[in-house]
């Protein structure tokens, strides 16, 4: 079954040639089923004993998925289906629009999410990495705004650690200060501690993101219809060896290069003398 092939290369993690057959559904859409794909699991699953395999090649596919088009970033987000991924990139008429349209129905929920500020297993560092680092100023946003209001206080005789636990900048903060605990007694001697690490920490995060220098992130660009317009891998790297190409020397490349040459006119110079002599 075309299913076990795909499982297979995602077990060993090679996601080109995962990329490969995706492209290929484009040209022979008998070899690459992608349309069949969960109508065979379908089938595969009313035949098994047990869910775990069913499981398994479920996870399977869904990383394979995701890798293949950039998008192993939000593979943690349930709102993201692994159907609805593989119907928008069957749904165009080449590789490079199937991509675009799979990439940006992820966006389209990834925003929604950010409105409603959850952004718990949207992480910036590996957004950065499949291009979609303009929306990572958005989430650290709310990451600080979540911290801020998750300030440890006292009610009822107990510190609530609770809402620091469930933050992303509170859960660490807490790891740091190696608590477990969601709540204190009133008389816990860690208290204080606690509330000046949190105060010393919540001050630096604000005034680190209002110093921070700004440094160029990418950039959802749109065309005149409003539609997204993504920079492909080819044209990424086509473009960096332009830039390569074109590139001048650097002040200390050019300084070493005329002392070698000016280094070199001297010795010539002295050879000439010396033979005159």
């Amino acid at each position: 079954m075309y299913v076990y092939r795909i499982c297979d290369l995602s077990r060993r993690g090679d996601i080109k040639a995962v990329a490969d057959l995706m492209k290929g559904y484009y040209s022979d859409r008998t070899k690459n089923p992608w349309d069949m794909m969960y109508k065979d699991i379908q089938k595969y699953g009313e035949k098994q004993e047990t869910e775990e395999d069913l499981q398994e090649i479920l996870i399977l596919i869904r990383e394979a998925v995701f890798a293949a088009l950039e998008i192993l970033s939000f593979g943690l987000i349930s709102e993201i289906q692994t159907p609805d991924i593989i119907q928008a990139f069957i749904s165009e008429k080449d590789w490079n629009l199937g991509r675009r349209k799979a990439r940006n129905l992820c966006l389209n929920i990834v925003d929604r999410l950010i409105k409603n500020g959850d952004v718990r297993y949207l992480l910036p560092s590996s957004m950065k990495r499949e291009g979609f680092g303009f929306l990572v100023s958005r989430i650290e946003e709310i990451e600080l705004e979540h911290f801020r209001k998750a300030r440890p206080t006292i009610t009822k005789g107990k510190l609530n650690l609770s809402k620091l636990e469930k933050s992303i900048i509170g859960s660490k903060f807490l790891r740091d200060q190696m608590v477990i605990e969601t709540k204190m007694n009133a008389d816990d001697p860690r208290i204080e501690t606690i509330q000046e690490a949190y105060d010393l920490q919540l001050v630096e995060l604000e005034f680190e993101r209002t110093t921070r220098t700004r440094v160029p992130q990418d950039t959802e660009q749109i065309t005149l219809n409003g539609q997204p317009v993504e920079v492909l891998g080819d044209e990424k790297t086509s473009s960096s060896r332009k830039r390569r190409s074109s590139e001048v020397q650097s002040p200390l490349t050019e300084f070493i290069t005329e002392s070698k040459s000016s280094s070199k006119k001297k010795k010539s110079s002295k050879s000439k003398r010396a033979n005159k002599k």
